[in-house]
């Protein structure tokens, strides 16, 4: 019975390492991107955080500047309803 040859050994055994480098090295690669994918996240979070304050500070602005007064009008309007309403009421009474 003939023994392998050294040569087929050491192809073996560099097919081997060679996988496993290459394995290797692609999972450092997919980290290097899912950092590179957080730290974009992290910007878009950012700037969304930014956005929605900028609206959240523009709704309130036109609240204070626009709703607030329309409000305090209408219940001045509601308050002059409900005392004409009021003055008819007690003619209609007067006259019965």
């Amino acid at each position: 019975m003939e023994t392998i040859p050294p040569i087929y050994w050491m192809i073996v055994i560099g097919i081997l390492a060679s996988l496993l480098s290459f394995i290797l090295f692609e999972i450092g690669m997919l980290i290097k991107d899912s950092r590179k994918t957080l730290k974009n996240v992290d910007n878009i979070t950012s700037d969304a955080q930014s956005i929605v304050s900028t609206v959240k500070g523009t709704v309130e602005e036109v609240n204070d500047t626009i709703i607030k007064p329309i409000r305090g009008i209408g219940s001045g309007i509601s308050a002059v309803s409900g005392f004409v309403s009021g003055l008819k009421g007690e003619q209609s009474t007067k006259e019965e």
